[in-house]
């Protein structure tokens, strides 16, 4: 059963800003083409005060950023190497740039030449620290080609909670997409396995696996959902019996199993969603890339008013559940998460998901 698209929230209730001709950020340290030593310091200023935030990219890693901010500073410990210095001023729909490219002299600590490294596997109880994080925070990156003014571009967002309004059924949903720096690798896949959707009984206390799947269904959306536009995916089957897929190109891949869950929408104590994701090689006769592979994705899910049938109202898309926090896809297997409930509530009673050896 197909699913429609991911909820573009803010779209929906936020008129488009424009950015404005007066605006102009720019880069004072590092200055382009220098050679400096580490720790790097990064001053970058904005002469529009309107812009919603200001953000430091170093060679597309997220270094820090300031909200409602005309200057930002940052000082990073790199290895020697070739940097682009990336500062963005994000205007909701928009976003303004400057960059400088350096060359890092001497040594450091930590060279943000690929995603930060996930901190080690939890187990045991830590299990539903792991799923709450992904509803905390920012976005490691921005997904390629979503406007600013989505709110899941930014971060983890909450939609209709444990309120699915008396609509019968679910179904969890994925998001695969190029990270917004962009996507150097070309031998390398997105492996996905063990989507799950748990959902707790508010009577007894129980947590029910409604849906287990390791071959979702999916298809190739344009990156932003706009009209809905969609091609078949790259999918390919594995010998372990999962499945792999590609992005890019101006399109996602928006996965989710074959068939919707029925639910008691008056016995909603929580809902989680955790898929699994790693990469691989596409092609083994060809080089190894991975490390160069820019992947981020997220995990949500959708209610629907029954177990069959489209959704009767605005057919432009479906009323989330809730979205997580959308990660960088390594090849260390890694869990991906959304919840409808704190850490504290997940903590109290964790729902039974094995994440033993899998990265948060």
């Amino acid at each position: 059963m197909k699913a429609l698209k991911i909820l573009p929230l803010a779209a929906l209730t936020m008129g488009l800003a424009v950015t404005p001709l007066w605006s102009a950020v720019s880069i004072s340290t590092p200055t382009n083409g220098t050679v400096v030593s580490s720790p790097v310091r990064v001053d970058a200023t904005n002469t529009d005060p309107s812009a919603r935030s200001l953000s430091v990219y170093m060679n597309g890693i997220l270094v820090t950023r300031e909200w409602y901010a005309t200057s930002v500073e940052a000082s990073v410990d790199l290895e020697p190497g070739a940097y682009e210095v990336k500062v963005v001023a994000d205007y909701g729909n928009r976003a303004v740039v400057a960059s400088s490219k350096i060359t890092v002299s001497g040594s450091g600590t930590a060279p943000p030449s690929t995603p930060p490294t996930a901190p080690p596997p939890t187990s045991g109880t830590s299990v539903a620290v792991q799923i709450a994080r992904d509803m905390q925070g920012e976005n490691e990156g921005h997904p390629h080609g979503v406007p600013l003014s989505y709110d899941w571009a930014n971060g983890p967002v909450m939609v209709m909670g444990n309120n699915s309004t008396g609509w019968k059924a679910i179904t969890s949903w994925g998001g695969l997409y190029e990270a917004s720096e962009g996507n150097p690798a070309t031998n390398t896949r997105v492996n996905i396995r063990n989507m799950q959707t748990y959902f707790l009984q508010k009577s007894s206390g129980k947590w029910l696996l409604l849906q287990n799947t390791s071959q979702p269904d999916g298809a190739a959306y344009v990156e932003d959902f706009s009209g809905d536009a969609n091609k078949p995916a790259n999918i390919r089957k594995e010998a372990d019996g999962t499945i792999s897929a590609t992005a890019g190109g101006g399109y996602n891949f928006h996965f989710y199993p074959q068939d919707r869950a029925s639910i008691n929408p008056n016995d909603i104590g929580g809902i989680v969603v955790v898929v699994q994701a790693r990469l691989i090689v596409a092609d083994k006769s060809k080089p190894d890339d991975r490390g160069s592979a820019r992947y981020l994705l997220g995990s949500g899910a959708d209610y629907y008013p029954a177990l069959t049938g489209s959704w009767p109202g605005n057919a432009d898309h479906n009323p989330g559940v809730a979205l997580g926090k959308m990660k960088y896809v390594r090849s260390e297997w890694r869990s991906f998460a959304m919840t409808t409930l704190t850490q504290s509530q997940l903590q109290n009673n964790p729902p039974p998901v094995n994440l033993s050896g899998i990265a948060p």
